[in-house]
């Protein structure tokens, strides 16, 4: 008998294990449609889950919201058709049994709907969630900058990868565009631009070691690299529209998270389950200095100490749609020689302690009101600020005594409102108008001890000042037939300051050969601003011991862009794509009082940040020009893969009237991704992936150093005359992916491992000239570089 009941336990045991084993986890998909020009809701919408064992479906109700609940975990791929609209279908849509999927999917309206052939739009990652976007633009998702090796979970190291965008230095994330300096990019956060979103970043830049951007927190968002539509201005290299996410209006949900960017922790859910409102909340603090305050050290003589915080608030109510969102962080870097150990590295002169401060913030408040289905108007007001406190101290060498060399404090502030008013007239015609006003608030001290005058000189001291910028644009949109799309439109800025202004047209004409070719050309004028230190900075005059501002009347460096493109969709998730361009370049300031290779379009990718010159003049030029090829195949069948080639030459003129190599221009960028995703278990709650990617690209360039001069003036002297004319070695780089992911009932968990760079290759950074040797020293790239992270949601 006891025999028997063992036996039946045994049985029951095992079929329990087996069904544990085997049971599938699921859940739920839901979401809103919406029309895609005027972002009104669209009622009696049907989606279907494909490939599916069961039939699954929903139909939108009045507010265009739908449910499709007992969806198994993994990926999966949604029908979404509605009378007089293109059908969308929409592949891996990553479902995970830790948190629902919210959709905010669009539509686009059909010209004929009389016609009998249905147009069927599956979801191409190649076209911007912009649709007035025609040309150079691709949208991006949070699960991109995840995926990818090497990517960090960072939008800016993600582009990197797209064709026609390289990364200067593994230190930082500045990005050169199309040969163009960083400080063209654009970052605009829910309609608003904003400051740089970095951590540890110079005044006026625009990337930095660490991003703020949280890639937890992120919804679909756009990248644009030429030829950007009228609603975008003051930048002239590339667009980030980045948008945030809506927390979960139904249940709470959270996120924990471990990695090389810090410790996170993560919350959303309703406020108010019957009126649909949410909040959204990431908070993230730095690895490195958690093991610090532990006593764990890794032999360097500091740690980046930082964190950040995002949020966004959802209240749709009759009155219309109320947003309130928010980004910020702090750091702070300390690189002590007075307190470097035996066996530290060391990353400062030996002799000074460098302290390093920096903040950013901005937090705006949104309403969205439909006057009617086809018209609707958005009021956006936000503020924001970025702050630098830097200063380096020289210690004695008989008593260790500190006398401080130099120091930079900077404040810079923006207030902004704008009004836009979109208004779709029917398929064929959409107009959209807006106007921003900016206040920008400056003040900085900057200056440095020189023993030849026995005091500090400042390069910068300003309080309390105080600047306007006005931007406005029109845009038109007009579809004459289902093949042919056709947007034009106006951009106007006046920067108040100075009275310096642009009017600048934009075009762009998309026309499809077929369903799967498209052809499509594109033009822009751009202008911007120069970054916001350089008008107030001073000029010392020994001779009355006084200063005067002597960039106070620069102008708008203005630039036009003219672009074309071929794209083919060859077979099922297979694209080709081919893009040339063209660029020039003009009222680039260079240097007025003498002949120089100083330009602006050189200024915004060094490790030291913006070097501050004075009087400059408006008579530089620059022309960029290339090819860039895409192959890529989206993810099917368990793989991917990414092939992004550009060619390019990028060249300008300073004050010497000499064409030169612009410091970007390395001639030619070659990215190959690829990933291979595996289920495991009968129930396929689980799944192992492998990423690759390689990057080849040209050497960095750089001005040779005279060092006889050098010695003669004990401190690095360049032979201007050869600006740029030198080039590194080409940059070759290697990294690796290992994920693991699993789904409970109420949770997903992934734990994954990278290695950068995993053949340890030596490409060189930049060569710095040693006083102390007379010798020039190589600094390099980073190195092998392996790390670990973990991640749950529940």
């Amino acid at each position: 008998m006891k025999c028997i009941l063992k036996i039946r336990f045994l049985i029951l045991f095992c079929l329990a294990v087996s069904f544990a084993t085997a049971q599938t986890y699921t859940q739920t998909i839901r979401g809103r449609i919406i029309d895609a020009d005027s972002k009104a809701e669209i009622i009696g919408a049907n989606i279907v889950l494909l490939n599916s064992d069961t039939l699954i479906g929903s139909v939108t109700d009045v507010e265009g919201r739908f449910r499709l609940e007992n969806v198994s975990v993994g990926r999966r791929a949604i029908k979404v058709t509605s009378i007089g609209y293109e059908e969308a279908v929409l592949n891996n849509i990553i479902v995970t049994s830790g948190k629902e999927v919210v959709l905010n999917i669009e539509l686009r309206e059909k010209v004929y709907t009389s016609e009998v052939v249905e147009i069927t739009a599956e979801k191409d990652k190649t076209k911007a969630n912009n649709d007035l976007a025609t040309i150079s633009a691709r949208s991006f998702q949070a699960e991109e900058t995840g995926r990818y090796a090497g990517s960090r979970g960072d939008p800016s190291k993600m582009v990197a990868n797209y064709a026609g965008v390289s990364s200067g230095n593994d230190a930082r994330n500045d990005i050169i565009v199309r040969g163009n300096s960083p400080l063209g990019v654009l970052w605009r956060l829910e309609g608003v631009d904003i400051p740089n979103p970095n951590h540890f970043s110079a005044q006026g830049a625009t990337g930095g070691p660490i991003s703020m951007l949280n890639n937890n927190v992120l919804g679909n968002s756009d990248f644009l690299t030429g030829a950007f539509p009228a609603e975008y201005g003051n930048k002239n290299a590339a667009v980030f529209d980045i948008k945030l996410r809506n927390g979960n209006n139904e249940k709470n949900e959270f996120t924990g998270q471990l990695g090389i960017n810090g410790v996170e922790l993560g919350a959303e859910g309703p406020i108010s389950k019957k009126n649909g409102s949410s909040y959204l909340i990431n908070y993230r603090y730095s690895t490195l200095e958690i093991f610090n305050k532990l006593g764990i050290r890794f032999g360097v003589s500091a740690s980046p100490d930082y964190q950040d915080l995002s949020y966004k608030f959802h209240f749709p109510t009759k009155a219309g749609t109320f947003q309130l969102w928010g980004i910020g962080g702090v750091g702070k870097l300390q690189l002590l020689d007075s307190e470097l150990k035996p066996g530290d590295w060391s990353y400062i002169s030996k002799g000074e302690d460098l302290v390093f401060k920096s903040g950013m913030g901005a937090t705006g408040i949104s309403h969205l009101y439909f006057f009617n289905p086809k018209v609707s108007g958005k009021l956006s007001l936000s503020v924001s600020a970025s702050d630098l406190d830097a200063y380096i101290d020289t210690l004695s060498p008989v008593d260790g005594s500190k006398f401080r060399d130099s120091k930079n404090k900077s404040t810079e502030g923006n207030a902004i409102a704008n009004y836009t008013v979109t208004a779709k007239m029917n398929a064929r015609h959409l107009f959209k108008v807006g106007a921003t006003y900016q206040s920008i608030f400056f003040n900085a001290k900057s200056y440095t001890y020189y023993p030849e005058y026995g005091k500090y000189i400042y390069d910068l001291n300003v309080k309390n000042s105080n600047a306007g910028l006005i931007q406005s644009f029109i845009h038109w949109q007009w579809r004459p037939s289902d093949k042919l799309t056709v947007n034009t439109g106006l951009h106007f800025q006046d920067f108040l300051l100075n009275n310096t202004y642009a009017i600048e047209p934009r075009f762009g004409l998309k026309y499809k050969l077929s369903e799967k070719q498209n052809v499509s050309l594109g033009y822009g004028m751009h202008s911007q601003m120069q970054p916001v230190i350089y008008y107030f900075y001073d000029t010392y005059i020994p001779s009355t011991d006084s200063y005067y501002k002597s960039n106070r009347n620069l102008d708008l460096s203005k630039s036009h862009h003219l672009i074309a493109g071929y794209d083919i969709n060859f077979a099922a998730n297979f694209r080709f794509k081919l893009e040339g361009y063209y660029q020039y370049l003009y009222n680039i300031p260079v240097q007025k009082n003498w002949n120089s290779s100083f330009s602006m379009i050189n200024v915004g990718n060094a490790l030291e940040g913006i070097p501050l010159v004075d009087t400059l003049e408006n008579n530089g030029t620059g022309e960029n020009y290339g090819l860039e090829f895409t192959l890529e195949k989206f993810f099917s069948k368990h793989y991917y893969f990414l092939l992004t080639s550009s060619v390019y030459d990028s060249k300008y003129k300073g004050s010497n009237g000499v064409t030169h190599n612009t410091s970007y221009n390395a001639g030619y960028v070659l990215n190959v991704l690829g990933g291979y995703e595996m289920n495991l278990g009968k129930s396929k709650n689980r799944s192992l992936s492998f990423d690759l990617k390689y990057t080849l690209a040209g050497g960095n360039r750089y001005t040779p150093v005279d060092v006889s001069k050098s010695i003669l003036y004990n401190e690095a002297i360049y032979n201007d005359d050869q600006a740029f004319t030198k080039k590194y070695k080409d940059y070759s780089r290697f990294d690796v992916k290992l994920s693991f992911k699993t789904n409970r009932k109420k949770t997903s968990q992934v734990v994954f491992v990278v290695v950068e760079n995993i053949f340890n290759t030596a490409n060189i950074l930049r060569e710095k000239y040693n006083v102390e040797t007379h010798e020039m020293n190589r600094e390099y790239q980073l190195g092998l570089f392996p790390y670990a992270g973990y991640r749950i949601e529940f």
